[in-house]
C-alpha cells in the first residue's frame, strides 16, 4: 500500500476495522479516553513508590543480617524514600502501638495565675471537673465557673503579662483570648516535645496528630517495648543551660578514647593507664590546658586535607587485623573548625557509640566533669543520604535550667534581615545569667533538652537585663526550632497518658493476610456472579472492578492516606457496591432491549436512565462517609477514608469506563454483547 492510496481514499481491504477512524467514538469519547488514562497513569505513579518498597523488603527478607546491612547501605536513600512515599498501614496492620496524650490545661492556667485565691482555687477545680464531664474546654468552663460565683468579676485581677499586654485594666475577652492562646500553644509545645523524643527512639514513620485543643494521638508502628515508650512520653521535659567543655581536654579525650579501642595490648594498656581521674578532673584542668601541647600533632592532622580524623596516625588502617571499632562507628573526629564537637556519626552508629562510652574503662577517660552529649538535629549527611550528628562536650553541671525562661520570639535584623532569637528571663535568672556570661565571654554555651544538644552558640558580651539575643542562625526555620525548645523548656502544663491501644507484629501480619483473603475471595464471587449472570457485559463490569480497586489504592497512596484494617471492610464494602452501580445500568439496558430497541440504543437509554439512581445512592453514602471522617477518629476514619475513595472511583469506573468499553465494542467492533 502506497502513501498515495491512502491519500486518495482507495479501498484498503486489509485493513483491520479498528485502525480505521471512528469518528463517532473519538469525537464522543475522547475526553474520556484522556481522563481514564491520565488518572490510571496518576494513580499507578502514586503507587510505584509502595511496589518499589516491596520490592526491596522482599528482596531484604531473603538475605541474611550483614547482608541487609550492607544492602542498605548502598540502597539507603532509595530504600527511604520509597518507605515514606509508600502506602502507608495502620497500626491495626503493622502492629505497635497507639497512645493519647493530653495536656493538663487546668494545671497550666493555675500556673498562668499570679495571684491565686480560694475563689480562684474553688472555680479552677470545679472547672476542670465540668470539662471532663461535658468535653468543654478547660478555659471556658474556668471563666464560666468564674461568672457565676461572680458576675461583675475581673480575670486581669488573677492574670498579668506584661509582655503579652494583659495589666490589670484588661478586659475579660483579652483575658480569655489569652488564656486560649496559652493552651493552645502549650499543645503545641507538647507536641514538639513527643516528637523530639520518639524521634530520638528511632521509630519508623511515626505519626503525631492534634486531636483536639487539648489531646495529642501518637502512633508508633512496630514498637517491641511499651514500657520504655511509657516512660518516655510521660517524662518531664528538662531544658538546661551548660557551658561547653574546653576544646583542648576534648582533644585529650578523644586521643584516649581512640587509643583504648587499639586492638593492639600495648595500646590498650596504655590507654587505661592515662585514664582521667574522674574525682579530680577539674581541679586538674589547668594541667590538662598544658597539656594542649601534646594534642598539637592531632590538630595537624585535623588540618589536613583528608582530615580531620585521629585514625590515619594511629589505626594504620591499611594493616590486617582486628579493628578500632570506635574509629569504624564514627564519620569523622574533632572535625575542622568545630571545636567543642568529639566526633560526627550517622543517626544509625550513634547506638553503637553510646554502647562504646559507657563501657567502664572508656567512661573512666571522660572527666567527671565532662558529659558527651549528641545534637539534636543533623549536621550534615552523607553522599547516600545519611543523616550526621554531632557528638558534643558539654559540662555535666547545668548553670540554669528553662524555668527561668519566660518568652522567647524569632526577630529579624533591620540592616540585614537576618533571623535571631530573643530570649527573656525572670529576674533570678537574669541574675545568674549576667555572672555565667560575664565570666565566660568568648566561651560557647549549650542549650540542652532532654539530654540533646539544640544549640551552642558563643557568648559575644556580659548579659544583663535577662533579655538574650542568639544570632548566627541559617533560617527562619532554625530559629523558630531554638524558639519552640526555649519554650517547651517552660511547659507548665504536663503530659499525661489517656488512652494506649498495643497491637503486636503477629496480630498485625495476620491482620494483612485476613483482609487480602477477604478482598479476594469477595471479588473473585463478585466476577463469578457478574459473568453468570450478564455473560459479556460481566466481564466488562469485572474489569471495570480491578480497574475500580487499583484506582482506590491510588488514591489513599496520592493523598498520603493510612490503610487500616476496617479501611479494608471499607475496600470490599466498594467491590459489592461497584457492581450495583453495573447492575442498575445493565438491567436498564435489558428493558430497552425487551422494548425493542437497537443495542446500541439500548445502552445509550440504560446509561441516561440508570444514572440518576446510581448517583442518589453514591452521594448519600459519600455524604455517610463525610460525617464519619468528620466525627470519628481512627480506625471509623480509616474506614471513611476508603469508602469515599471507593464511591468516587467505582463511579468513575461504571459509569465512565465501562461506557467506553461498551462504546469500543459496539461502535468500533460491531460485537454483540450480550447481557444475560
Amino acid at each position: 500500500m502506497s502513501i498515495a492510496q491512502v491519500r486518495l481514499g482507495a479501498t484498503v481491504p486489509d485493513l483491520p476495522r479498528h485502525f480505521t477512524n471512528n469518528p463517532t467514538l473519538m469525537k464522543g469519547n475522547g475526553f474520556k479516553v484522556f481522563t481514564t488514562i491520565a488518572f490510571l497513569g496518576l494513580c499507578l505513579w502514586s503507587l510505584f513508590p509502595s511496589f518499589q518498597s516491596f520490592y526491596y523488603s522482599q528482596k531484604m527478607s531473603d538475605m541474611t543480617a550483614e547482608e541487609q546491612a550492607a544492602y542498605m547501605d548502598e540502597n539507603r536513600q532509595n530504600i527511604q524514600q520509597a518507605r515514606s512515599e509508600s502506602l502507608k498501614l495502620g497500626l491495626d496492620l503493622l502492629g505497635g502501638m497507639h497512645v493519647t496524650l493530653e495536656v493538663q490545661t487546668g494545671q497550666l492556667i493555675g500556673q498562668l495565675a499570679t495571684n491565686r485565691d480560694s475563689t480562684f482555687d474553688a472555680a479552677l477545680k470545679e472547672a476542670i471537673d465540668r470539662s471532663e464531664a461535658a468535653e468543654t474546654p478547660v478555659v471556658t468552663a474556668f471563666v464560666q465557673e468564674m461568672e457565676e460565683r461572680d458576675p461583675n468579676i475581673r480575670l486581669s485581677r488573677y492574670f498579668r503579662d506584661e509582655d503579652d499586654g494583659i495589666t490589670r485594666r484588661s478586659e475579660n475577652d483579652q483575658v480569655v483570648s489569652w488564656l486560649r492562646d496559652q493552651a493552645d500553644e502549650a499543645v503545641t509545645r507538647g507536641m514538639e516535645i513527643v516528637r523530639n523524643r520518639v524521634d530520638r527512639y528511632g521509630v519508623t514513620e511515626p505519626s503525631i496528630q492534634r486531636k483536639d485543643d487539648r489531646q495529642i494521638v501518637v502512633e508508633l508502628p512496630g514498637i517491641d517495648d511499651p514500657d520504655r515508650i511509657r516512660e518516655l512520653l510521660k517524662g518531664t521535659a528538662q531544658l538546661e543551660f551548660r557551658l561547653m567543655a574546653e576544646p583542648a581536654r576534648l582533644q585529650q579525650v578523644a586521643q584516649r578514647l581512640i587509643q583504648y579501642y587499639e586492638p593492639s595490648d600495648s595500646a590498650l594498656a596504655a590507654a587505661q593507664t592515662s585514664t582521667v581521674d574522674t574525682a579530680a578532673a577539674a581541679d586538674g584542668a589547668s594541667e590538662e590546658g598544658t597539656a594542649l601541647t601534646d594534642g598539637t600533632q592531632l590538630t595537624e592532622a585535623d588540618t589536613s586535607e583528608q582530615g580531620t580524623s585521629l585514625t590515619g596516625p594511629d589505626t594504620g588502617s591499611d594493616a590486617a587485623g582486628p579493628s578500632n571499632p570506635l574509629v569504624e562507628a564514627v564519620q569523622q573526629f574533632l572535625p575542622q573548625g568545630r571545636p567543642v564537637t568529639i566526633a560526627w556519626a550517622t543517626a544509625q552508629d550513634t547506638s553503637t557509640i553510646n554502647s562504646l562510652m559507657a563501657d567502664p574503662g572508656a567512661a573512666r577517660i571522660i572527666p567527671g566533669d565532662i558529659e558527651l552529649l549528641w545534637s539534636a538535629a543533623p549536621v550534615a549527611s552523607t553522599q547516600n543520604g545519611q543523616e550526621i550528628y554531632s557528638l558534643l562536650g558539654v559540662k555535666r553541671q547545668a548553670e540554669l535550667t528553662g524555668d527561668v525562661v519566660v518568652d522567647a520570639s524569632v526577630e529579624f535584623s533591620q540592616q540585614t534581615n537576618e533571623p535571631s532569637v530573643s530570649m527573656t528571663m525572670n529576674a533570678e535568672g537574669a541574675r545568674i545569667w549576667s555572672r555565667i556570661t560575664g565570666a565566660n565571654v568568648g566561651k560557647q554555651v549549650s542549650i540542652v533538652l532532654d539530654r540533646y544538644v539544640v544549640s551552642w552558640p558563643n557568648i559575644n558580651e556580659k548579659i544583663a537585663g535577662g533579655r538574650t539575643s542568639i544570632t548566627g542562625l541559617e533560617s527562619r526555620q532554625e530559629a523558630q526550632d531554638i524558639v519552640t525548645v526555649l519554650k517547651s523548656g517552660a511547659l507548665p502544663a504536663p503530659v499525661d497518658i489517656v488512652e494506649e491501644r498495643t497491637v503486636g507484629p503477629s496480630l498485625g501480619e495476620a491482620s494483612i493476610r485476613a483482609g487480602f483473603i477477604s478482598v479476594v475471595v469477595g471479588l473473585l464471587l463478585v466476577a463469578l456472579f457478574m459473568i453468570m449472570y450478564y455473560r459479556t457485559a460481566g466481564i466488562v463490569a469485572d474489569v471495570a472492578l480491578l480497574l475500580n480497586v487499583i484506582l482506590i489504592f491510588g488514591v489513599l497512596a496520592g493523598f498520603n492516606a493510612t490503610l487500616t484494617l476496617p479501611g479494608i471492610a471499607g475496600i470490599v464494602l466498594t467491590i459489592g457496591m461497584a457492581v450495583d452501580a453495573n447492575v442498575l445500568i445493565f438491567d436498564r439496558i435489558r428493558e430497552e432491549q425487551n422494548a425493542g430497541k437497537t443495542l446500541r440504543a439500548s445502552v445509550s437509554s440504560g446509561y441516561e436512565k440508570a444514572l440518576s439512581a446510581i448517583l442518589d445512592a453514591n452521594i448519600t453514602t459519600f455524604f455517610v462517609g463525610v460525617i464519619l471522617y468528620s466525627f470519628g477518629v481512627g480506625p471509623i476514619q480509616g474506614f471513611a477514608v476508603t469508602l469515599m475513595a471507593g464511591i468516587l472511583s467505582s463511579l468513575f469506573t461504571a459509569i465512565v469506563v465501562t461506557r467506553l468499553i461498551f462504546d469500543y465494542m459496539i461502535l468500533e467492533r460491531q460485537m454483540k454483547v450480550s447481557y444475560g
